[in-house]
Formats: structure tokens, C-alpha cells, sequence
């Protein structure tokens, strides 16, 4: 609890709490000034940084002095009663949860195991690159740790009784705070997925995440119109002030899937590698190169003649090529294919 803030210093107070308490208080059946006036441990700690290493002191007081307490009757209370599930596990998992819902046009629980299969599939093929490129847009340094999977992917762990509606969990990173960086995709993901009345205020959202993200994107909603399916998405993170909520029917569907259809050029994906090539066959129009970012080696398809002349290993390069990601079935993975459109010799 923030208790003071003067010329840039924030001084905070903070007591232990047990998840089942920590509910009440999330469900609004307990407020605030009772945590902080009843603990079930008597000890107080005070701190003022919110950097990844926290000193705090702890108050030498049998009682907290009344002029630290909140008023009476602060409840924090915005979520509906039926959301009350999804809270709740968010606090077990100490992250965030998804609810991902799918049913027929009529909102019948029966569909094809095939468009079951699909959808969460596409799904979290769009979580993971709308988590990525959040990372590229707001310059998280050390990209590299932040690309593990665990930080974008989720587990299904329960469902809904008599419904496809898949409860998943999140093992991403998280702070003191409870923000867990998947936030960074589920926030962006679900401004592409909303309804929108200004097209052009939709396309700048678009170019943000622009390459796979909209590739896969066009996919689903084509998937939902074709097979006239509803998809809820409903996420929650234990930070979060509210539980976000999300539906797409056929009508929505189909109005994402024109803007995707007249801007063709989002869904190109560009890709920098620098580093030195480790094998060229001009005649095939071959390639591989190890990119020192990451330190991996990357193959790829070129123009035999942009491949003339080059060396290998003791030159470094800069390429940029069209990322691909080709046709993609729930039970294969997926296969990238890269193809140069320029590379040129850096010291």
C-alpha cells in the first residue's frame, strides 16, 4: 500500500497475507484498511524501491498508528460475481489465466474436434507473436531471456462443466507487483480481436504487431466465419483492475477479416540477421547464416544471384529477408522458410 509520495519518493507499507484472505479482499469481502489494521502475522515492513532487489524495514509497533490506515469500507470490487472463477485461480497460480471459450453459432456446447484443435492452436500462435513483437515495440533489453516459452505459452489445467470453455494457466515471469509479461501479448491481442467503428484507428493497431501476428490472425477469423463459431476470451492477471472479456461471432469476424483482406502488406513479416554466413550453394540458392544476436544459425532461399561473390565464416553480413511461415496443421509444427531480399557486407 502506497502510503506517502513526495518529490519523486514513494514510501510503502506491506503486511504477509494468505491466498485465502488475499481472495476476500480481490472479491470485495474484506477492505483494505482490515488487512492492513488486522494482519494475520503483527508485522509491518516499509520500503520505498520497487527495483528487482527490495529492502524493507520492518516497523518496531505492536499496532500500525492510525494515520498509515486507509479509510473504512475501501473495497476493491470491479468484476462481475461470474468472474469470480477465473480470480480465483489467477491468485492460485500467482499469474495469469485464460479462459478461452468455443461453441457453434446457436452457442450449442458441440463443434468438430477439428475447429476445437484449430482455434487453440491459432490462438496461441497469435499470443506468441503479439507477445514478441510488444518486446520489439516497447525495447525490453535482454530480449534473448525474455523469448523463453514459458514467458508466452500456456497449460491447459480444467474446463468449464458442460462446455469447451478451457481454463489455461500462465508460467511467464512476474514481479512484486503480480505483472506478469504475458500481459504484454494478452493487452495487445485483445485490442486486435475488439470491435472497433474506426477502421483507420484499427490499422495503426495492426501495424504494431504487423507479420505473423496478422497472418495468423486472418486465419482464425476465416476459421470462425466459415464454420459460424463464437470464440470468448476472457483473461485475468492478479494485478489487473478488471477481468478483460473478449467475444468474436461470424458479424465480427467477417468485418476483421475485410480490413485484413485490403491491407495485405500487415502480414508480411521482415527479418534482420547480422552475423557471418556459415554455408552458401549458389546454384541451389541456399544459405545459412549465424546471427549473433541470438546466436543461432538461420537457413533460407535466395536469388542465386545475390549470393555471388560472398564469403564465408570471416565476413560478417547484414541480411534482411521476408519471413514465411508456411501452411500449418494442428499436429504438425510450424515451418519457417526465409527468402533474401538484400544482404550487404558491415564492418
Amino acid at each position: 500500500m502506497l502510503t506517502s509520495y513526495e518529490e519523486d519518493e514513494a514510501m510503502f507499507l506491506a503486511v504477509q497475507i494468505s491466498k485465502n484472505r488475499l481472495i476476500s479482499f480481490l472479491n470485495g469481502s474484506l477492505d483494505l484498511r482490515d488487512v492492513f489494521e488486522n494482519p494475520e502475522i503483527k508485522q509491518w515492513f516499509t520500503f520505498s524501491s520497487i527495483e528487482d532487489d527490495v529492502i524493507a524495514v520492518a516497523l518496531d509497533v505492536d499496532a500500525l498508528p492510525k494515520d498509515y490506515l486507509p479509510d473504512a469500507g475501501f473495497v476493491f470490487k470491479n468484476h462481475d460475481k461470474t468472474d469470480d472463477i477465473i480470480v480465483n485461480e489467477s491468485i492460485e497460480y500467482s499469474n495469469a489465466i485464460v479462459h478461452l471459450a468455443i461453441s457453434d453459432e446457436q452457442d450449442n456446447y458441440s463443434i468438430e474436434a477439428d475447429d476445437l484443435g484449430d482455434i487453440m492452436k491459432l490462438y496461441q500462435v497469435i499470443l506468441e507473436n503479439t507477445y514478441k513483437k510488444e518486446l520489439l515495440n516497447k525495447k525490453v533489453k535482454d530480449k534473448k531471456a525474455f523469448y523463453a516459452p514459458q514467458n508466452y505459452k500456456l497449460r491447459a489445467f480444467a474446463s468449464s462443466y458442460s462446455s469447451f470453455n478451457v481454463h489455461l494457466y500462465s508460467t511467464s515471469q512476474t514481479d512484486m507487483f503480480g505483472n506478469a509479461v504475458i500481459q504484454l501479448g494478452l493487452e495487445k491481442l485483445n485490442a486486435i480481436i475488439s470491435d472497433f467503428d474506426n477502421e483507420d484507428n484499427y490499422l495503426e493497431i495492426l501495424r504494431t504487431v504487423k507479420g505473423h501476428s496478422v497472418s495468423t490472425l486472418k486465419k482464425l477469423v476465416k476459421r470462425i466465419i466459415d464454420d459460424n463459431l463464437i470464440v470468448k476470451h476472457k483473461w485475468y492477471s492478479p494485478n489487473q483492475e478488471k477481468v478483460h472479456f473478449t467475444s468474436i461471432d461470424s458479424v465480427r469476424a467477417q468485418k476483421i477479416y475485410e480490413v485484413l483482406n485490403a491491407s495485405e502488406e500487415l502480414a508480411e513479416e521482415v527479418k534482420e540477421f547480422i552475423g557471418h554466413l556459415v554455408q552458401i550453394d549458389v546454384d541451389k540458392g541456399t544459405w545459412r547464416v549465424f546471427n549473433i544476436e541470438d546466436e543461432t544459425e538461420y537457413p533460407g532461399e535466395s536469388n542465386p544471384a545475390l549470393l555471388q561473390g560472398l564469403t564465408v565464416e570471416t565476413v560478417n553480413y547484414k541480411l534482411i529477408c521476408t519471413e514465411i511461415i508456411e501452411a500449418m496443421k494442428v499436429s504438425e509444427k510450424e515451418k519457417v522458410k526465409y527468402i533474401l531480399n538484400s544482404i550487404e557486407e558491415i564492418g
